[in-house]
């Protein structure tokens, strides 16, 4: 239906009310929806992460923790433990075949992966984790002892924590993986870098003391209070061949290795990564690396399972 001039004049005009009043309406909006926002992230309380965070971690360490107590009672089980293993997991007693002794000694465990699989229940109200254990074990006290993985399914509720099943053992995480240490330079016993970093190791290992002559001023390190009774450096490798003299805050990174000697006169083999900097014209110690240098050109060498 065609329109009249009247009323074609009367909806152009409202149009042009609309555009000349709803922009800055529109604008208005928006600027108190950016001073809300901005608003609750200066005053507003911040969002609560490290609750729920420790909440997981806290409950990963309860179950793996029973997991690995209970996959240690079924290792070492007997015929008059048999209720140890039936309280870890809806087994009957009576139904396992158990030996008089234990089948195996444990020398050690720990948990090696927690992993969250699903949910359990007609209401959902129970969270099923697989946990993966880690046992040194021997068939008898004069065995060869074997590292070994289990893995143990975990029902956690507000009951608590309960094996869903008995334990299987499965294959761990592999042998790994080498790639070599980038510190071609080998330095002698006369280089300074090498004084400095025997030095400090004297120092830092023994009650030889003097930790502070050896170290830089941030570097915070303190002697162990003679963890062992001697140590010899038998090499320093070096990331590059350092100068005699260093330029003031030069650092070298360093590879240390220690044949040390406890109190019981047992010989120990360590490592130190070690970053050295420049003082004055000598080598200082600034710091213990947490890790040594890693290639970064090389490529994966996979350990083959059961080799040196």
């Amino acid at each position: 239906m065609k329109l009249s001039r009247t009323w074609q004049g009367r909806i152009d005009g409202m149009g042009a009310r609309a555009r000349l009043f709803g922009t800055p309406v529109v604008v208005a909006l928006a600027a108190i929806a950016g001073l809300n926002v901005l608003w609750g992230w200066m005053f507003g309380a911040p969002p609560d992460i490290a609750g729920p965070a420790r909440t997981v971690v806290n409950k990963a360490a309860v179950v793996g923790s029973y997991a690995q107590n209970c996959v240690t009672v079924w290792l070492t089980a007997t015929i008059s433990s048999a209720d140890s293993v039936a309280r870890c997991a809806p087994v009957r007693a009576s139904d396992l075949p158990l030996p008089s002794t234990p089948a195996w000694v444990i020398d050690g465990q720990a948990v090696i992966a927690v992993t969250f699989e699903g949910y359990g229940g007609e209401a959902a109200d129970a969270e099923v984790y697989s946990v993966v254990v880690g046992v040194t074990q021997r068939p008898y006290e004069s065995a060869a002892p074997e590292t070994v993985a289990y893995r143990m399914p975990v029902l956690w509720s507000k009951f608590g924590p309960r094996g869903a099943d008995l334990p299987a053992r499965v294959n761990g995480p592999g042998a790994g993986a080498d790639l070599p240490l980038p510190y071609p330079s080998s330095l002698s016993a006369t280089d300074p870098a090498f004084v400095a970093a025997s030095g400090f190791l004297t120092a830092y290992l023994t009650t030889a003391g003097g930790v502070d002559r050896y170290v830089s001023a941030d570097s915070m390190l303190t002697g162990l209070g003679g963890a062992y009774e001697s140590v010899t450096v038998t090499s320093v490798l070096a990331a590059s061949a350092p100068p005699a003299v260093p330029a003031d805050d030069q650092t070298v990174r360093v590879r240390v290795r220690v044949d040390a000697v406890t109190a019981q006169y047992a010989p120990v083999q360590m490592v130190y990564p070690l970053t050295l900097r420049g003082l004055d014209g000598r080598w200082l110690v600034a710091g213990i690396d947490a890790v040594p240098l890693v290639s970064l050109r090389d490529e994966l060498v996979p350990v083959v399972a059961g080799g040196p």
